[in-house]
């Protein structure tokens, strides 16, 4: 394939041979070793201007996990309350990670729509759901969909007006600056996941981040993330095993020491894309820097039904392409069964148009002409075919099927 969807880079573990002898020499390979300790400390002052804790964790999904058990207390229940059905309130234009820590930590996701402008959970959609459930949502669990810089003093007014705790999804958004100039999630009270995998834009091959204003939850979270030792060798609450290996932090360390010129590199070919598909619709440009994993855009309305054909044209092309997020959440057959939707109109409008375009760090601005060359031509293809006169009744089907769901 002449351009993948994504090619995982992070640092090269074959150029780190002095740093990861002295991993060796030293015998500390995890347990909050010293180049983990170093790489949170660096990571708290260039992210987050020093405010707050961080916490490595071993992936975001067991981030989510902590960070939704912690918040929710333990039990989550009491004795009184045990089978009342208690949601985490989320959207459903995301990954599965989300919903799936959710129901590790014993609550049903509860699926609210999205906003058409930015793709994040839907401000009057979480407030109808927070005035029909009330008590029984046990958290907010926000995404900050594709690195954006979602309202995050929306969620803390949530928290002081509804009293329910909030766990920010921010998979994709380590880098991503707040329009205040921080680092996103700094100065959140709250707990903001990040992750570190291969496929992101930070990328370490596997791990994750939490950060939190409130530095007694990210110790928390630390005995939570070591078995819930509490005292030596001793379980005093909840835990598993969340913790960073010190070779992964090594190469956090390496990531963070070029991070700057990844997300340039990475912002300047997503503003190629914009600048050449005028045809798409992509999220606002924020008036700062967004976090990029991929290029995500929607197809024009017409042309959303034409997805798979224009992406098995691209692949034939040599272009690889995504769906980030279709089938949405909700409409994958284990969540349907195990958790609550209310009206998603706008997700599964958007979930119909999504694409998903190639970008890694190696990528080059003729590549990105190279996948815009493709794209246009099967969107051409799939115009023509749209206008073939026997087409046009399974379209005037399509459309009405469109119009249904997003009124």
């Amino acid at each position: 394939m002449s351009v993948p969807l994504t090619r995982p880079e992070p640092p090269r573990l074959s150029e780190a041979g002095d740093a990861l002898r002295q991993i060796e020499q030293s015998g500390w390979f995890s347990n909050y070793g010293p180049v983990n300790s170093r790489f949170e400390a660096a990571l708290l002052d260039r992210m987050f201007g020093g405010q707050g804790g961080c916490l490595t964790v071993c992936n975001a999904t067991v981030g989510l996990m902590l960070a939704i058990r912690h918040a929710v207390g333990w039990p989550a229940a009491s004795s009184g309350e045990r089978g009342r059905r208690r949601y985490a309130l989320m959207p459903s234009f995301t990954f599965a990670a989300a919903a799936q820590a959710a129901l590790w930590c014993g609550l049903t996701p509860l699926f609210c729509d999205a906003d058409p402008t930015d793709w994040a959970a839907c401000a009057a959609a979480e407030a109808a759901l927070l005035a029909r459930h009330g008590a029984d949502i046990a958290v907010v669990v926000p995404y900050a969909t594709f690195g954006y810089d979602i309202d995050l003093g929306r969620y803390a007014a949530m928290t002081r007006r509804h009293g329910v705790p909030v766990v920010v999804d921010a998979a994709a958004s380590l880098g991503t600056i707040q329009a205040d100039g921080r680092g996103f999630g700094a100065g959140f009270p709250g707990s903001v996941v990040f992750s570190m995998h291969a496929t992101k834009s930070f990328a370490v091959g596997e791990g994750g981040l939490i950060y939190s204003a409130d530095r007694s939850v990210l110790a928390e979270l630390r005995t939570m993330a070591n078995f819930g030792f509490g005292a030596p060798r001793e379980a005093t609450t909840i835990g598993l095993n969340g913790k960073l290996s010190e070779v992964a932090a090594l190469l956090g360390e390496r990531r963070l020491a070029d991070y700057d010129r990844v997300m340039d590199h990475r912002a300047e070919l997503v503003g190629q894309y914009r600048a050449a598909l005028t045809e798409l619709a992509f999220q606002p440009a924020g008036p700062r820097r967004q976090a990029h994993q991929f290029a995500s855009a929607l197809l024009p309305p017409e042309l959303g039904g034409a997805r798979e054909a224009v992406r098995a044209g691209l692949q034939a092309e040599g272009v690889g392409s995504g769906a980030y997020f279709s089938p949405h959440v909700a409409e994958q057959a284990f969540f349907a069964a195990n958790s609550l939707a209310g009206p998603l109109p706008v997700t599964a409008a958007l979930a119909g148009r999504v694409i998903s375009l190639p970008l890694f760090d190696s990528m080059t601005r003729d590549d990105v002409r190279l996948v815009v060359g493709a794209l246009a031509r099967q969107l051409d293809a799939a115009g023509r075919e749209r206008r073939r006169p026997e087409a046009l009744p399974h379209l005037r089907r399509a459309r009405r099927g469109l119009r249904e769901r997003v009124v």
